[in-house]
């Protein structure tokens, strides 16, 4: 199982289809162009030394194949510019050792070549880099490969609590130490990583932001569909549809923070009320209490207040009372755990029934109503409305926008759109005075009040 000893080429060193690259003339499909350069060891004789025996067949050549694109990669975590800057630097060391006749930088001499389980990790995220995204056929991002590496960390972390006696700990950066390491904390499974990262990309195509006169549209059109209705299901559902509508825009929740509300986690404060929370007079509000494990920290519990009534019109305090009434909503609702989203027709509602049943019709009939914004999308392409709006993050970028920009009667602060998004605050990176605001309940219901 002793490494060949062969050195190729670095410009010999390719990959080409199916692995692809978001970066300029192929970029990161290749080998640096590097004249000094450390140990090598060809894919021939790591596949061998993983597997343990000689290779034969489709499977271990599709090996090899990964490992090529992972020698590339880990040399890629590096920039060009970077590798260019090196490669002067190595050539002055090397003219130092020949002129004075000692060696600085001695490779290692290795009795086999890798052969550790990071070698075949790094193997599966190159196979899993060659699936297609969801929205338009393209290759996946770097974002839906990460969590194979995280996946993999969790089941060694596991098994190094219990085969290690006691010779494992965890430091400051949640690295887990052995003693050597995991897997994943490996030296090469980082370099690797950050060079995938770097061809691959890490963000999608965000969400493109839905605009006020959409909401607005949305909520005028579920409105009357629901005074024209009789069947009581029908009622109820669009009463859901329209609570859904404004709530996201208003509250600026993720699609399991608003899907995953129960009756219980509302607490609403009718505008005959306000006197008892010192509200202005007339001025309603409600608190939303979020799941118990925010995105940011599993360790807090969020809330998110928004106005009853809007000074612009939108009123979530409409749908509310309606709801209130409506058949199938239980009678004491303060303690009922039975989720505000469900429909005995279609059952608990997700971020993709939303979107297909409330939000993609309701933009396509604007769109023949001629919305100039919603004009270019083109149905059945990847410029589609289902592939522009593909989350409901499109309520929370628009209304973010909304607010900051001053669209509305009042532009938001810089304070007032953080407290309003607090749930995503991180105490370790915020001001000491930042850390210990708290605002009263007037002041955090003035953003959806004034600016919507």
């Amino acid at each position: 199982m002793a490494p060949c000893g062969t050195r190729y080429h670095p410009t010999c060193i390719r990959a080409g289809p199916p692995f692809t690259s978001r970066l300029r003339n192929q970029g990161g499909l290749q080998f640096p162009k590097v004249r000094e350069w450390g140990l090598f060891i060809c894919e021939y004789c790591t596949t061998r030394s993983v597997l343990g025996r000689n290779l034969h067949g489709r499977h271990d050549w599709k090996l090899m194949m990964f490992e090529r694109m992972r020698l590339i990669d880990m040399a890629n975590s590096w920039a060009e510019k970077t590798h260019q800057v090196y490669q002067s630097k190595l050539k002055f060391i090397r003219s130092f050792e020949h002129a004075y006749q000692f060696t600085c930088l001695q490779s290692s001499c290795l009795s086999r070549p890798p052969h550790g389980p990071e070698v075949s990790l790094m193997w599966m995220q190159e196979c899993y880099s060659l699936r297609q995204g969801r929205a338009n056929g393209d290759p996946v991002v770097f974002g839906s490969i990460r969590p194979l590496r995280s996946a993999a960390s969790q089941f060694l972390a596991w098994d190094a609590c219990f085969s290690t006696g006691g010779a494992s700990y965890i430091d400051d950066h949640r690295r887990v130490l052995l003693g050597d390491c995991r897997s994943t904390d490996n030296l090469a499974y980082s370099l690797f990583s950050q060079g995938q990262a770097t061809r691959i990309g890490h963000n999608p195509q965000p969400s493109t932001a839905l605009l006020e006169r959409h909401i607005r549209w949305i909520d005028h059109h579920l409105r009357q569909r629901y005074l024209e209705s009789t069947d009581i299901s029908t009622r109820a559902f669009l009463l859901r549809a329209g609570f859904a509508n404004l709530i996201l825009w208003l509250g600026w929740l993720r699609s399991n923070e608003a899907f995953s509300l129960r009756w219980c986690d509302i607490r609403a404060i009718l505008p005959s009320e306000s006197s008892q929370a010192d509200l202005p007079t007339g001025l309603g509000a409600f608190v939303l209490q979020l799941t118990p494990t925010t995105k940011s920290s599993r360790l807090a519990t969020a809330d998110v207040v928004i106005a009853f009534h809007c000074q612009s019109g939108l009123s979530l305090g409409w749908w509310w009372l309606h709801l209130r009434r409506a058949a199938l909503t239980p009678v004491d609702y303060t303690s009922s755990l039975e989720p505000i989203f469900w429909t005995p027709n279609h059952g608990r509602w997700t971020s993709l029934f939303f979107r297909t049943e409330i939000l993609y019709p309701s933009l396509h009939l604007q769109q023949l109503q001629g919305d100039g914004f919603l004009a270019p999308f083109q149905p059945n392409t990847v410029n589609s409305i289902e592939h522009k709006f593909w989350s409901v993050n499109s309520y929370r970028r628009g209304a973010r926008t909304h607010a900051q920009r001053g669209r509305g009667l009042q532009k938001a602060s810089t304070a007032q759109v953080y407290e309003h998004g607090r749930w995503r605050r991180q105490r370790t990176g915020e001001k000491i005075d930042v850390m210990y605001r708290e605002w009263s309940l007037r002041d955090r219901l003035l953003i959806t009040f004034y600016c919507f």
